[in-house]
Formats: C-alpha cells, sequence, structure tokens
C-alpha cells in the first residue's frame, strides 16, 4: 500500500515538471502508532512484520488453535512476551472485577474438576494445578473461565490497535484435599492472562475488514472516518487530496498482499504474561 501525489506539468511546457510523490509503506504503520504514544500495538505489528517466510491462519486454522491445547502450538506461531498484564488492566478493568467475583459459577467448578480429573485426581487425592507462571501452561492444565473484553465500538488507542478484542482467561493455583469431610479445592491464587489471535483473516468474503485510515503520523478518530469513507465511497477524491492529503484506508487484503509480494508477515496467537490475585473469601474453598 503506497500514497502518491503528483501535479501535472501544462501541455506547453515541454521540460515537463518534477513529480513530488510521497510513498507510506505498510509496514510504516508501526512508526506512526509510536508517534501517537502507542506502545504494545507497534511491537506487535513490527513482530508480525519480523516473521519469514510469510504465514496466513486460515479460519479454520485460527479457531484450532486457538480453542486446542495451548501447549501444541508451534513455538513459532507464539508470541507470550510483547503484552504484558499491567498494561492491560486499565483497558479492561471492568470485565476482570465482573470475572473475578463469579469464576468459580458451576460451569467454572465443572471445568475445575475435569482439570484436575485430567492431572490424575480422584477423590482425598492431593492434586495440584497451577503451578506455572506461563500463560501457556496455565491455559492447557488449570484455565477454568475466561470473559470477552474489548470490541469495534472502543475508542482508537493503544488497546484497539493491539488487542481490539480476546479471552481474558482465569486460572487456579491450588491442591485439592478434603474440607469438612467433603473432597474440595483449596484456591491460593488466581491467574489472570489474555489470550488472542493476531491475524489478518477476512470472516466476510464480500469485503476485506477495514482498519482504520493511516497516515505516517497518525490514524483518524472514528468521527473522522466516517467522513473520510464517506469522501472516499463517493469517489470525491479532490475532497480527500484537499481535506486528508497523506491518509490512506488499510484493509486486511492489504496485509494479505504485502505477504504475497515479499514473502514476510505472519499471523500468530497472542499470551500475555500472568497477573496473580488472591481469590475472594467464599473463593477459597471450592467444594468439588
Amino acid at each position: 500500500m503506497t500514497v502518491a501525489s503528483t501535479k501535472l506539468s501544462p501541455s506547453a511546457n515541454k521540460k515537463g515538471q518534477d513529480v513530488k510523490i510521497d510513498i507510506f509503506h505498510l509496514n510504516q504503520i508501526p512508526d506512526a502508532m509510536e508517534k501517537m504514544g502507542w506502545t504494545v500495538a507497534p511491537q506487535l505489528m513490527r513482530h508480525w512484520f519480523s516473521i519469514t517466510p510469510a504465514y496466513k491462519f486460515t479460519q479454520d486454522t485460527k479457531i484450532k488453535l486457538i480453542t486446542g491445547d495451548a501447549m501444541e502450538i508451534p513455538e513459532k506461531l507464539v508470541n507470550d512476551t510483547i503484552v504484558k498484564m499491567a498494561w492491560a488492566r486499565p483497558y479492561i478493568k471492568d470485565k476482570l472485577q465482573e470475572r473475578m467475583k463469579t469464576w468459580n459459577s458451576a460451569a467454572g467448578i465443572e471445568r475445575l474438576v475435569k482439570r484436575l480429573k485430567s492431572a490424575g485426581y480422584s477423590p482425598n487425592l492431593c492434586v495440584a494445578l497451577g503451578m506455572s507462571d506461563s500463560a501457556r501452561v496455565l491455559d492447557a492444565t488449570a484455565q477454568v473461565n475466561t470473559i470477552k473484553v474489548g470490541g469495534l465500538l472502543d475508542t482508537i488507542d493503544d488497546w484497539y490497535g493491539a488487542i481490539g478484542n480476546a479471552s481474558l482467561n482465569f486460572a487456579v493455583s491450588g491442591y485439592s484435599g478434603t474440607h469438612q469431610n467433603r473432597p474440595a479445592f483449596f484456591v491460593d491464587r488466581v491467574g489472570v492472562y489474555l489470550k488472542d489471535t493476531y491475524d489478518f483473516v477476512d470472516d466476510n468474503k464480500r469485503a476485506s475488514e477495514p482498519l482504520g485510515v493511516w497516515s505516517k503520523n497518525r490514524v483518524l478518530t472514528k468521527a473522522e472516518s466516517t467522513m473520510y469513507l464517506a469522501s472516499y465511497g463517493s469517489g470525491l477524491f479532490g475532497m480527500l487530496a484537499r481535506d486528508w492529503s497523506g491518509f490512506v484506508p488499510m484493509f486486511n487484503s492489504d496485509f494479505r498482499d504485502w505477504q504475497d509480494k515479499h514473502n514476510t508477515g505472519g499471523d500468530f496467537i497472542v499470551f500475555s504474561d500472568v497477573l496473580w490475585l488472591s481469590p475472594l473469601p467464599n473463593q477459597r474453598v471450592i467444594y468439588l
């Protein structure tokens, strides 16, 4: 994807006039993100550009990887070093508080029992879960609940550019035993982490998903984008050149075209680090 601006010479000018071209390469978007003060989104995009050879998720591949055993995902398709919960927490604090109160729902306890059985549990047997600080390990062995965070209506900011929407997952750390003559699980800590895909898969086969209107310096706000795209869709290119010089709309298809042309750029699965929280008083002992 490039942006080019030209000024034609009068027909009487046989020498012609120099043509100035301002080229905006797709891989300059992380630079624009940084100019806006974003920190995580540019890191994730640069990681995508760094992957070679190019690798594309399909919708089926994406679903299989995000719902399957996290420990079976090939290492080259995972990044678990960029996204930190300390960065994410202010963006998701409401959802975090909401699910923290209810992760031990009936469905959560049912999943906890399945995790214990997978670890060799039987009544009165002491089995430990969640003894790792790796989100991937916890996801495969101790995750018991989840909630969706983020959405298309969110403000365009570092979170929107980096994550958009993802799964906020809850895992338990503790051990099984007996409490008041009943099988129970004793919760020491609750681990919270993000799990997401960083990809450019188009679910809608008719039109590619828009990813904002970008220049070398910034992305348009949603209000500005609405005005831009209205002119763009109406073919009012003179107005675009006057009011929005240097801006160009980006779509998933632009990243796919980049992969085809350069054989670089790879979709991947994102895991954050783990935020450890103390269980609420009523969550310290879970009867099985």
